[in-house]
């Protein structure tokens, strides 16, 4: 699934990333978002707002569509 429809407060691991557009897929990688990573869904409007590691980032749906994840656990 696409982390755009992803639920908050629940973890995903990140299955593949998009590479057909490299400026977006940099931009993906640079914040440390690599497949087998967990990501923690904080918030998802008006940006997604994501856990990564001890780090917070927050990016637009466009990045947020190129991102594949599946579902690892949900939060208490």
């Amino acid at each position: 699934m696409k982390l755009t429809i992803a639920d908050l407060n629940k973890t995903y691991l990140v299955e593949s990333i998009d590479k057909k557009d490299k400026n977006a897929f940099k931009k993906i990688c640079s914040l440390g978002i690599l497949p087998g990573v967990e990501v923690a869904i904080i918030q998802k409007t008006p940006s997604i707002v994501f856990q990564v590691y001890n780090g917070i980032f927050a990016i637009d749906s466009y990045l947020g569509d190129k991102i594949n994840v599946k579902l690892y656990r949900s939060q208490s």
